[in-house]
């Protein structure tokens, strides 16, 4: 590496005075209480990749996505999805993949054991799912949620 380069290298990454400011405390933004709890599950039962999908969804997703008649992630969805992945337990190795909806939902889609597929999709009004392995589909509200963990288990 030449000395120009090597100079070059450095100052790429040093701070100049105009852009430096004091540190503003109230620009900090607090989780709510249990988001951090929320966060550590979705890396959990997701991996990195579906905690950042999710979060892009949350964060960047807003009523006027893709061709504008798409709706933004509804809240009692992710609920309903939080309250799923507390309660469900995937095949060792097999993470879920996770969508977003243009209806505004989730839909968490893996291969079970035997590599067939499960879908469950969250709306703002209840569940729907379907398991290749018995060709079982149907739509369920979310106070059934534990009866849908025992339906899908060991997918």
């Amino acid at each position: 590496m030449t000395a120009l380069a090597a100079q070059s290298a450095t100052d790429a990454y040093r701070l100049t005075e105009s852009l430096q400011e004091p540190f503003r405390s109230e620009s900090v933004l607090r989780p709510a209480p249990d988001e951090v709890e929320f966060e550590e599950l979705l890396l959990q039962k997701l991996g990195p990749r579906g905690w950042g999908r999710l979060h892009h969804f949350r964060q960047y997703y807003s009523p006027a996505w893709g061709t504008g008649a798409e709706k933004p992630l509804s809240p009692r969805a992710v609920g309903a999805f939080r309250l799923f992945l507390q309660n469900v337990q995937f095949p060792h190795g097999r993470l879920p993949s996770i969508f977003l909806t243009d209806k505004g939902g989730l839909e968490l889609c893996w291969e079970d054991v035997n590599s067939k597929s499960v879908q469950v999709e969250f709306t703002s009004n209840g569940i729907e799912f379907y398991r290749e392995a018995t060709d079982q589909e149907g739509f369920t509200d979310f106070d059934e949620i534990p009866m849908l963990v025992q339906t899908l288990n060991g997918a």
